[in-house]
């Protein structure tokens, strides 16, 4: 039909018009951009599944240059150490020199002060080296918190009748402790404690191979009991061991994976027992180590030996256990002073004492063919201090003292070398009625637990572990070594206390025979160092090999998704362009069709 008012066959090539002139703006815009997909309707599910991928891409580049720059980091700690290991190497030459027996003592001091120059530069490094203001090489990681808190009522409810607590053992992630009552208790978190074995007598509580054991005096003889899994315990020897005199224990320890006790004996004197594979238990001393007056046995492993002390009102000896019922004696009674108890710690392969009695209390170190030598005043101070305890935490020696006299007050102290001691605390932790701690830590936490005869025993958590980390992230999400993990800087303490130069001289023969080994510990703590630092550049080189592939492949991928193919658009811009063109000319055509009407209307030809 041909009309005046409506030019269909115009709309209709106006409409193909804009459609092929909408296909080539989008041709256009793709081949301008390079992107096939520049808005969501493009492509919805394209747009959503490109903009992970470019998240991810960025993500991994990010991670790759935190890697780059974690390698920076180690390479400026190894750059330090390197200097370090001159030092080390000249120290160690400067101790052999001094050992010889042709150099006077004059000679040795002189040769000291270049020593002594030495382990200072090596602390001024230790101190000065960082990395965007992070202390790599000081032991900032290893640091530990001052964190004096209560973590149990008085007397664990008890009353000042319960006025000692033990020492705090750790078994399988979980405090044990024990009490003047004989109860067992277990630490539920705040300052609640389950009882889990109800006495009587004072308990002490021991890790046996993740197994936690108790000893319980009785009038039959000491019990030594083992807690089972169910809850239940089973006692593990015989009354007393047979012998009803030994009725109660003093220590514990574990050598070589064997557990020894000892015990508590008025009348033959102090015996030390070993448990066998088979459950049965031997004899590995003489009762009293041949004197009836060693009442009082503690024990340590040093070095995977089994020492004991003994405690003698004529004066305590140290013992050596060479192997079955052999024994030597590594000190004089009571080192002369005639200390009665003396309670020991091991630390960076050096064996320390605290000898304790009423002249107060002395901290020793053995220096092997030296023998012990004192590293504190009497009383660390304060002869009044008659009653002493010796711990190791976080690579560092802590004393405690007090007594049991009216007016007694427990003290704590942290050693820091040549004789010098920073005191930590002075006052009983704030409560004067605490006459003693004893001291004890875990491997996050160090404790005291009280002697108080007012309040009740406490039991008090006083420093705890840094748990910084030094974490590389690399990864687009928080999975433990996928997206990140952690470079080793909590073990990094190349500092004197970290090397353990602290005590080292070369002022006499002996002591420069002593800090031979003392250097030979530094080079292999330092060596270790350098070399889980190594390992680490080596996997940080790896990883970011990794994440460059990783990253390779998803930008492909992305691209395959979002970038435009230009040999295939160019194609349809073309044929937009043409049928653009020819939608163009028709619609001109279209146009002139409504004059065929005016022509039969005006009756033109």
């Amino acid at each position: 039909m041909i009309g005046i008012n409506h030019n269909l066959m115009a709309l209709n090539v106006s409409r193909t018009l804009g459609n092929h002139y909408q296909d080539l703006s989008v041709s256009t815009q793709r081949l301008s951009s390079g992107l096939r997909i520049s808005t969501a309707a493009d492509d919805a599910a394209g747009l959503a599944v490109r903009e992970m991928m470019r998240s991810d891409v960025t993500t991994l580049n990010q991670g790759i240059r935190n890697a780059n720059d974690a390698i920076s980091m180690i390479q400026t700690a190894d750059g330090a150490l390197q200097i370090i290991d001159e030092k080390l190497i000249r120290m160690k030459e400067l101790a052999e020199q001094a050992a010889t027996g042709t150099y006077t003592s004059d000679q040795r001091i002189i040769i000291d002060s270049e020593f002594q120059a030495m382990a200072s530069e090596i602390q001024r490094i230790a101190v000065a080296t960082d990395f965007n203001g992070i202390k790599l090489l000081d032991g900032h990681f290893d640091k530990s918190i001052t964190s004096i808190n209560q973590i149990n009522t008085n007397g664990f409810g008890y009353g000042a009748s319960n006025d000692i607590s033990r020492e705090v053992v750790e078994v399988n992630g979980k405090l044990y402790s024990g009490d003047r009552e004989g109860h067992v208790w277990e630490y539920t978190g705040g300052t609640s404690w389950n009882m889990i074995y109800p006495g009587p007598g004072l308990s002490f509580v021991y890790n046996y191979d993740n197994t936690l054991i108790a000893s319980h005096p009785s009038a039959s003889g000491v019990k030594i009991m083992q807690y089972n899994n169910d809850g239940s315990w089973t006692q593990i020897n015989s009354d007393g061991f047979g012998d009803s005199n030994n009725f109660g224990n003093d220590g514990c320890a574990i050598v070589n994976n064997k557990m020894f006790v000892s015990t508590h004996n008025g009348t033959n004197g102090t015996q030390v027992y070993g448990y066998n594979d088979d459950g049965t238990w031997t004899q590995v001393n003489d009762d009293g180590f041949g004197d009836s007056e060693n009442n009082n046995c503690y024990l340590i492993n040093y070095d995977n030996n089994l020492i004991a002390t003994t405690w003698n009102p004529s004066g305590a000896k140290i013992y050596y256990n060479n192997g079955g019922e052999k024994w030597s004696e590594m000190s004089e009674d009571g080192f002369v002073d005639k200390y009665d108890t003396i309670r020991l710690a091991s630390m960076n392969n050096k064996l320390y004492a605290i000898g304790s009695c009423s002249l107060g209390t002395r901290v020793y170190r053995y220096d092997n063919d030296s023998g012990w030598t004192p590293i504190s005043e009497s009383g660390l101070g304060d002869a009044s201090n008659t009653d002493g305890f010796l711990t190791v935490f976080n690579n560092t020696l802590y004393a405690s003292t007090g007594g049991t006299a009216v007016g007694s007050v427990a003290k704590f102290y942290k050693y820091d070398g040549n004789g010098q001691w920073t005191t930590i605390n002075d006052n009983g932790l704030g409560d004067t009625t605490n006459n003693y701690c004893m001291l004890s830590a875990t491997d996050d936490t160090l404790y005291a637990t009280t002697y108080d005869t007012t309040d009740g025993c406490k039991i008090y958590t006083l420093e705890t572990k840094n748990n910084e980390l030094m974490e590389v992230q690399f990864g687009g999400s928080d999975t433990k070594n996928i997206d990140n993990y952690t470079i080793n800087l909590k073990d990094a303490g190349i500092s004197s206390r970290g090397l353990d130069l602290i005590d080292c001289s070369l002022k006499t023969q002996n002591n420069a025979e002593s800090a031979l080994l003392g250097i030979n510990y530094a080079i292999n703590q330092k060596d270790k160092m350098r070399a889980n630092l190594g390992a680490t550049q080596n996997r940080l080189e790896n990883t970011i090999s990794n994440l460059e592939i990783q990253a390779e492949n998803l930008q492909k991928a992305e691209s395959q998704i979002s970038d435009v193919d230009v040999a295939d658009e160019m194609t349809s811009f073309v044929k937009e362009q043409i049928l653009t063109q020819a939608a163009t000319a028709m619609l001109s055509q279209a146009n002139s069709m409504p004059k065929m009407a005016l022509q039969l209307i005006t009756g033109n030809q």
